[in-house]
């Protein structure tokens, strides 16, 4: 009797297993890449010609093979790095699947030479679109080359979707430039139509790696992470500071337990953590890497295993965010001359940073004796009609120009988790320029402040302060709000009702996927409280935060702020000024603006003699 269903020859279930696995050369550089890595190879040479289109060659010095496994790593779902099902909550090699190698010679031919022993005897097996046609013994040194000829030649509809050569390298490349981040200690060598492309020797550390991959002037706009939390969670690499950025973020790098990941979740708490830091467009340059305990994580979602899940996604997330906004919460790049070039290092308050021939005092001084400025009369009648002290007055006079919300209380007001640094007081004062710019001196630097994203930063600060500090009020609706949702969302919604009532909203079951919207913060006004809501249960089922909402009432605080303190093209007293610096040297993330444009601007001397030719 004939059947409808019935059992795929094996030659078609390897071909399209290397339709999971293989899509292009890179695939395949990829995982030979994470073999010769798994078998502790610490010198890797990878040739290609057409772009690894008519050529892919990987030698490395990595433990080998002995006859058997040689011929056992072409069998599906072959593999030395597990062998049960626990072993898949407890991974710590880059490959597991054991699909590669018989995937690749399926599509391919492949000619593999390897060696276990000192004694020179090792093993050459050669495979041709999934079938091993010859097999010998030869002198080898210890090690692994494989050779992957004619990629996809008996899949001709599948070679036709290759791109031109210069693509394929650059995806190769790309490859090679992730591991031998994640492998510092590793020599890699990539050539391309026996042209040396890159030639990585082995190195101590990150920044050392780094410097050779991404260019050595990145290393002194770059702040190390090193960050030890609960739950086995461990964070370290490099971030760029908020003034490099890049249009794309190609130069996002993450790393879970030494595997490189492309994960939603990750790539979320990345921006998170410099929210209000970058203009929007703009990527920065992040190397991380995240260590995890095997079980909370799970790599074995994805064929080409880039996706992970985590078992405590928002754990995660908000361990990466505020680990990122820890690092980059002082600021502390604004204080920072052409000398200083090592990464993360800060010189704050180095007497070499002021020099005495100019006569500029050390900050530790300025903090101590703060800079006086001489009063036009105007002023003066001022503060006598005021009734206060120099240092009450320039508050009070900063404070005029903003609203009941974010004015100074005391001229000792600082924000909780802030202290104060001195550096914007410490600046000598030159002058305002064009009515928006205010020029500085700093030792022989010139410093150029755009007074309106300063004074924008400062406002948008407190009133984030206040906000999280008090209880929201919340606006009752006239016609409360029937929200229809699908199951996931609903679900997710439910179990976060508790952070949404700390916010200011009032949401109630109101049967099945149906909830009741009663309330809403009045920080929202006339926006589609609705639509947020709906946008905040859907990101909560992605990532298992409301960051939406968080997101959204930034926005609003970010346009109370901007509406409410000094603009550009207004004049300013030196008092008023001086009463912006103690304001700005109070906050965090002083040197951005709340929508990521900077707030000032350094021109060593240096640079300025250049523009005059000086020598």
């Amino acid at each position: 009797m004939d059947t409808k269903i019935h059992i795929l020859p094996e030659e078609l279930c390897n071909k399209i297993a290397a339709g999971e696995v293989v899509e292009r050369p890179s695939s395949v550089v990829k995982e030979l890449l994470e073999n010769s890595l798994d078998a502790g190879a610490t010198d890797i040479l990878i040739e290609l010609e057409a772009g690894g289109k008519r050529l892919i060659k990987l030698t490395d010095n990595g433990c080998g093979m002995n006859r058997q496994d040689a011929f056992l790593s072409f069998e599906r779902h072959a593999t030395s790095k597990i062998r049960s099902d626990s072993d898949l909550f407890a991974l710590t090699t880059l490959g597991f699947r054991g699909e590669a190698l018989a995937s690749i010679a399926s599509v391919s031919r492949v000619q593999l030479n390897t060696c276990d022993n000192d004694d020179g005897l090792g093993q050459q097996i050669y495979a041709e679109g999934g079938k091993i046609k010859n097999t010998a013994e030869a002198g080898l040194p210890r090690g692994t080359m494989i050779e992957v000829r004619n990629l996809f030649f008996n899949m001709p509809a599948r070679k036709k979707f290759l791109r031109r050569e210069q693509t394929e390298l650059g995806h190769a490349a790309d490859v090679v430039t992730k591991q031998a981040l994640a492998n510092p200690a590793v020599s890699f060598r990539l050539k391309h139509n026996d042209r040396m492309m890159l030639e990585l020797r082995r190195e101590k550390g990150l920044q050392e790696r780094v410097a050779a991959l991404l260019g050595r002037s990145l290393l002194q706009d770059l702040l190390s992470v090193d960050l030890q939390g609960d739950d086995d969670l461990c964070l370290t690499g490099l971030i760029s500071q908020p003034q490099l950025t890049r249009s794309a973020a190609s130069h996002i790098y993450t790393f879970i337990n030494g595997r490189y990941i492309r994960d939603r979740v990750v790539q979320h708490a990345v921006m998170d953590g410099y929210r209000h830091l970058l203009m929007k467009g703009r990527y920065p340059v992040v190397v991380i890497f995240l260590k995890i305990d095997p079980a909370q994580v799970d790599v074995n979602v994805h064929p080409t295993k880039h996706e992970v899940r985590f078992r405590e996604q928002a754990l995660v997330h908000d361990f990466i965010a505020h680990g990122l906004q820890q690092t980059l919460r002082p600021a502390q790049w604004i204080e920072k001359g052409e000398e200083d070039s090592d990464v993360g290092k800060v010189n704050v308050t180095s007497a070499q940073a002021f020099s005495t021939d100019t006569g500029h005092r050390p900050l530790a001084a300025v903090r101590e004796a703060p800079v006086e400025y001489s009063l036009p009369e105007e002023s003066k009648q001022q503060e006598a009609s005021h009734g206060l002290p120099i240092d009450q007055y320039e508050i009070a006079a900063c404070n005029d120009s903003l609203p009941a919300e974010i004015k100074l209380q005391d001229s000792q007001y600082v924000l909780p988790g802030s202290e104060q640094r001195g550096f914007f007081s410490g600046l000598q004062l030159l002058g305002q320029y064009h009515q928006s710019y205010i020029l500085c001196q700093d030792s022989a630097d010139l410093i150029l402040i755009d007074q309106h994203a300063a004074h924008e930063r400062v406002g948008f600060e407190k009133l984030r302060h206040a906000y999280a500090a008090g209880t929201i009020p919340s606006q009752t609706l006239l016609f409360p709000e029937v929200l229809e949702l699908d199951f996931n969302s609903a679900t997710a919604l439910g179990e976060n009702q508790d952070e949404l009532a700390s916010l200011g909203f009032d949401i109630e079951p109101f049967g099945g996927k149906s909830f009741a919207l009663k309330a809403i913060p009045q920080l929202l006004g006339n926006k589609d409280a609705v639509k947020l809501v709906v946008d905040v249960a859907l990101e909560l089922e992605r990532i298992g935060r409301a960051g939406q909402l968080r997101e959204s009432i930034d926005e609003i605080l970010i346009l109370m702020a901007c509406h409410s303190v000094i603009r550009a093209n207004q004049s300013l007293a030196p008092v008023e000024i001086k009463a912006l610096f103690q304001e700005l040297d109070q906050i965090d993330f002083k040197a951005n603006c709340p929508h990521g444009r900077p707030i000032l601007q350094r021109m060593t001397l240096s640079e300025i003699e250049r523009l005059f030719r000086r020598h």
